[in-house]
This record gives structure tokens, sequence and C-alpha cells, in this order.
């Protein structure tokens, strides 16, 4: 599973240190779930392409926030990985980009 982070009219994607720009970005997840059974630390790194993950690319340093955040899950919701990637779509929604869940490896 990853996200896939799509510019919008009102945020760009740039490679870092140039004027270059995407359309999007693949985002792989790792999280923890705590013992307390409601914190999720999720850490986001960005690659060129979903192609580019799967062929060992290096992540992809571009303006798109990488790094990690926790988060309190609503009782109604388990410590998944499922659950991470829609925290972390919702993240990145409130930031500005279009993300899609992209469920196949």
């Amino acid at each position: 599973m990853g996200l896939i982070i799509k510019a919008t009219k009102e945020k760009s994607i740039t490679i870092v240190g140039t004027e270059i720009t995407l359309e999007s970005v693949y985002g792989r997840i790792e999280f923890a779930g705590r013992a307390n059974g409601k914190t999720l630390e999720i850490a986001i790194a960005t690659y060129a392409s979903k192609d580019a993950f799967l062929a060992s690319a290096s992540a992809m340093s571009t303006d798109v926030q990488q790094g990690s955040f926790s988060v309190e899950i609503k009782e109604t919701e388990s410590q998944s990985i499922e659950t991470a990637h829609e925290y972390g779509k919702l993240a990145y929604e409130q930031m500005g980009y279009e993300v899609i869940i992209d469920i196949v490896l």
C-alpha cells in the first residue's frame, strides 16, 4: 500500500534545489501502534513514482513534507496499516494535496 500524492492548483510539488515540478509523488508508510492501543506513529517517505519505489530507488527530496507524526485514533478504529494510510491521506489533504490510497503493492 502507498499514497499517490498529487499536486493541485494551490499546492505544487517541486524537487528540492530545482525549479522542476512534478504532477505527483509516491509515498510509502511505516507505522507503529503504541501499547496504549490508541496512538499511531506514522512515518512517510516519498519516491518519484511507484515504479521507482519498486525498482529500489532512494526516497526523493521534494517540498512534500516527509517524516513522522503521531495521531490518536478513534475508539472505533484499530491500529492497522489501513488506518495509518487513512490518517496519512488526511494529513496530506490538509496540506492542500490530492491523495489516493494505492492498495496494490
